[in-house]
C-alpha cells in the first residue's frame, strides 16, 4: 500500500473522529468523557510499568505459601504420630536380649576360659583334651562378646532414634544439621543413619531430600517440599530469563523498542475490550471485536519482522488511544437515561469513526503481508520457470 493511500486514509479518520468529538461535545458530555479516558489511559502506563514488578510479586508469594504450607505442618495428635513414627523400633527388645545374653555368657566362658587356661598348663597329659575344649569355649566367647557387640549397637540406634524424635518435637520435617548436633555427631554419620532407619520401617514414610539438608517425616511434608522447591526453580529461571531478555535489551534498543510497543498495544486493547464488555450494543462489541483480532495479528507479524516497526508505531500509540478515548464516550452517551438527537448523532459518528480506524488497521495488516505476497509470487514465477524449462508443463503433457 502507497504513502498516497495511508495519507487519505488518515485524513479520512481525522474528519471522521473530529465530527465525533464535535458531536460529543455538542452532546455536553466532553468534559465527563475526557476526564474518564485520561484516567483509564494513565492506568493502561500504570499497568505497563507494574507488569514486571506484579509478575515477581506474585512467584515471590507462591515460594514463600509453598514454603509457608511446608513449614506449618505439625503432628496434631498422637494417633498421626503413630503413623509415621514407630512404637517399638527395631533394636528396642532384641538390643536388651543380645546384650543380657551376650554379657552372661560372654561372663561365664570367661571365667571358664580362665580356670581352663590354668588348668591346661598343669595338667600336661589332658593337653589334647584341654586345647580341643578350650577352642570350643573360645568359640562360644567370641560368640557371647559379638552378641554382646550386637546388642549395644542396637540400643544405641534406639536411643538416637528417639532423641531424633523429640529433636522433631511436633514438626513433620527438620533440617539434617539440627539432628546432627541433637546426637553430636556429623550430617553424613546422621544421613546414613536416618536412612538405615527408614529401610527399617523405623520411619516409615519418611524422606531424606536430594541435597540431604532436609529429613521429611510423611509423604505429604516431602511432596510439599517438592512443590516448593519446583516453585523456586522456576522462579529462578524466569529470573534468568527476564535478565537475559533484559541484557539483550540494552545491547539492542531496537528490541526494547519493540518489547514496549507491544506491550503498549496490548494493554490499551485490553482496556478496550474491557469499556467494550459494558457496551450492550452488539453491532459496536463486533467492530471492537474486529479491531482486537487486526491489532494481534498486526503484533504477530511484527514479532517476526521488528524491522516493521517504524510502520506501526504512529497506528499503536496514536490511534488505539484515540479508539479508546471514543469507546469511553460511546459508553457514557449509552448510559445517558434520555437518548435524544444529539446523543444518537454522536453515537453514530463514533461508529463512523471507529469503522475508519479499523479500515486502517486493516490496510496496514495488508501492507505488512505484502512483502511476503510478492516472494510467493517470486517463488511461484521461478517453479513456472523451471517447469518450462523441464518440459512439465501442463502444455507440454497436452502435446504429446
Amino acid at each position: 500500500m502507497g504513502r498516497k493511500d495511508f495519507s487519505n486514509l488518515e485524513d479520512q479518520i481525522r474528519d471522521t473522529v473530529k465530527n465525533a468529538f464535535d458531536a460529543i461535545d455538542f452532546a455536553g458530555i466532553k468534559k465527563d468523557i475526557n476526564d474518564k479516558t485520561e484516567s483509564t489511559i494513565n492506568e493502561v502506563k500504570i499497568k505497563i510499568k507494574d507488569k514486571s514488578h506484579h509478575l515477581n510479586k506474585k512467584l515471590k508469594y507462591k515460594v514463600n505459601d509453598n514454603y509457608e504450607e511446608f513449614n506449618n505442618i505439625t503432628i496434631k495428635d498422637k494417633k498421626t504420630k503413630d503413623m509415621y513414627i514407630a512404637k517399638r523400633p527395631v533394636g528396642s527388645i532384641s538390643g536388651i536380649l543380645y546384650t543380657v545374653f551376650g554379657a552372661i555368657g560372654s561372663g561365664t566362658l570367661g571365667i571358664l576360659l580362665i580356670v581352663y587356661s590354668i588348668l591346661t598348663s598343669i595338667m600336661v597329659g589332658f593337653a589334647t583334651f584341654n586345647y580341643v575344649s578350650l577352642g570350643i569355649m573360645v568359640a562360644f566367647f567370641s560368640a557371647s562378646v559379638v552378641l554382646t557387640l550386637r546388642g549395644r549397637y542396637l540400643r544405641k540406634r534406639v536411643k538416637r532414634f528417639k532423641e531424633y524424635v523429640t529433636c522433631l518435637g511436633g514438626k513433620y520435617y527438620c533440617p539434617i544439621e539440627e539432628l546432627a548436633e541433637s546426637i553430636r555427631m556429623k550430617n553424613k554419620f546422621v544421613v546414613k543413619d536416618l536412612k538405615k532407619m527408614i529401610e527399617l520401617d523405623m520411619f516409615p514414610q519418611a524422606h531424606i531430600d536430594d541435597e540431604q539438608t532436609y529429613f521429611m517425616l510423611n509423604n505429604e511434608t516431602y511432596e510439599n517440599y517438592l512443590n516448593a522447591q519446583k516453585v523456586l526453580k522456576e522462579r529462578e529461571e524466569e529470573e534468568l530469563r527476564r535478565e537475559n531478555k533484559l541484557k539483550e535489551e540494552i545491547n539492542n534498543p531496537a528490541k526494547k523498542a519493540l518489547r514496549d510497543t507491544i506491550e503498549i498495544g496490548k494493554n490499551y486493547i485490553e482496556e478496550i475490550g474491557n469499556v467494550s464488555d459494558c457496551i450492550q450494543e452488539k453491532e459496536v462489541s463486533e467492530k471492537l471485536n474486529k479491531l482486537k483480532n487486526i491489532v494481534s495479528q498486526i503484533f504477530r507479524n511484527i514479532e517476526h519482522n521488528p524491522r516493521k516497526l517504524t510502520e506501526v508505531n504512529k497506528f499503536i500509540n496514536h490511534y488505539l488511544p484515540m479508539t479508546l478515548k471514543l469507546v469511553n464516550a460511546y459508553k457514557e452517551l449509552t448510559e445517558q437515561t434520555v437518548q435524544g438527537d444529539n446523543i444518537k448523532n454522536a453515537k453514530s459518528e463514533i461508529e463512523k469513526a471507529i469503522d475508519s480506524i479499523n479500515a486502517a488497521f486493516e490496510k496496514l495488516l495488508d501492507d505488512l503481508f505484502e512483502e511476503i505476497a510478492l516472494d510467493i509470487s517470486t517463488d511461484i514465477s521461478v517453479l513456472e520457470t523451471l517447469f518450462t524449462q523441464e518440459g512439465l508443463t501442463k502444455k507440454d503433457f497436452e502435446k504429446e
